[in-house]
């Protein structure tokens, strides 16, 4: 086996850490608030994160976002963001 197949590229586990680090805030958020609608925006907000993030970052892009083409990725993760905004918006508070 060679060296190039288990080579990881270098942004590649830094982009995963801070995604799975904004998927536990949203996640800390929502059991000491206890609040939905918190917990909702927190994942709103971590999601246009990464949205921005692949719009502006350099090709190929953070791995752990990166899935299809730029405007693809960007669409869809700005789009999850604004409905998981306004479902939160919708959940009756606590």
């Amino acid at each position: 086996m060679s060296d190039d197949a288990t080579a990881v590229h270098p942004t590649g586990a830094r982009s995963l850490l801070w995604t799975v680090a904004g998927v536990a805030l949203a996640t800390a958020v929502a059991t000491v608030s206890g609040s939905p609608q918190a917990a909702a925006w927190t994942l709103a907000a971590v999601l246009a994160v990464c949205a921005v993030a692949r719009a502006v970052l350099p090709e190929p892009g953070p791995l752990a976002i990166t899935v299809r083409r730029r405007w693809v990725d960007v669409a869809v993760q700005s789009g999850l963001a604004v409905l998981v905004g306004v479902l939160g918006t919708l959940l009756p508070a606590q």
